[in-house]
């Protein structure tokens, strides 16, 4: 559907907001936004209209719990840019939700002033996989330790392309293990993660420790032994951490 004739057959009202975004009318505006930007998608599909009724009530509702001095229409365009990048992402719900609370938060005065026009581009880059392991790992700190599973060789360290484990809600009984999602966040600049330096305190310790008293670990172990006797498993201990932009983004998109 072409946009302009969208518009054209707005209620004036309606056409109004569009034009003169005001505190007051800017749920509504944004509503109206919506609908417009996403009409060319809408594809008159049961689904594709559910997710975007969806989209627009998550964003109209979430407005109209800013209280009105905290409204700033000013940096709507911020808010139209997220709009439009989440065109494809409407049918994961965590992504949705993701991207209502970035549209709300360019509308918010106490929120809109570090927003940076990557935060979308970024999310409209994530997998449904990468957006729940945000999650997973925003439960922790911003700085977490991750371990994985390595056979000392002549010439350093081998890891048979094992999987880094990461510790999940402080305890390395939760751990999990992405490293798709964990590539793709590193690649777009949400987190970064190395396995030079290691977690000092009292949580990485015991996630270390733990990690070698594993189940995993000890039959890993075991089974590199029964293999070649003068193989030696090992861990190795290495850290995730957020950037200064993924601590933006993550505090814009998930909940408190």
């Amino acid at each position: 559907m072409n946009n302009n004739n969208f518009f054209n057959n707005l209620p004036q009202s309606t056409q109004e907001n569009l034009l003169n975004p005001t505190a007051k009318n800017i749920g509504e505006t944004l509503g109206g936004l919506t609908e417009l930007i996403l009409s060319p998608i809408n594809i008159a599909t049961t689904f594709v209209n559910t997710y975007m009724r969806q989209y627009k009530k998550s964003i109209v509702d979430r407005v109209t719990k800013i209280p009105l001095k905290n409204r700033d229409p000013s940096k709507i365009n911020l808010a139209m840019k997220a709009v439009q990048d989440s065109a494809y992402q409407l049918g994961d719900n965590n992504l949705r939700e993701m991207f209502a609370k970035l549209v709300t938060a360019s509308v918010d005065k106490r929120k809109n002033q570090h927003l940076s026009p990557r935060f979308s581009n970024v999310l409209s880059q994530f997998s449904p996989e990468d957006a729940i392991f945000l999650k997973q790992i925003s439960n922790n700190s911003d700085m977490m330790p991750t371990a994985i599973f390595g056979i000392e060789v002549k010439k350093g360290i081998s890891t048979e392309n094992n999987e880094h484990l990461i510790s999940v809600n402080d305890s390395s009984h939760a751990w999990i293990s992405n490293e798709f999602s964990l590539d793709n966040l590193i690649a777009l600049g949400v987190i970064r993660q190395t396995d030079e330096d290691q977690l000092g305190d009292d949580e990485g310790i015991k996630f270390y420790s733990d990690i070698e008293k594993s189940i995993a670990y000890l039959v890993w172990s075991a089974t590199q032994y029964s293999i070649n006797p003068d193989q030696k498993a090992c861990i190795i201990k290495g850290l995730l951490s957020f950037t200064t932009f993924g601590k933006e983004l993550k505090n814009i998109v998930l909940p408190k």
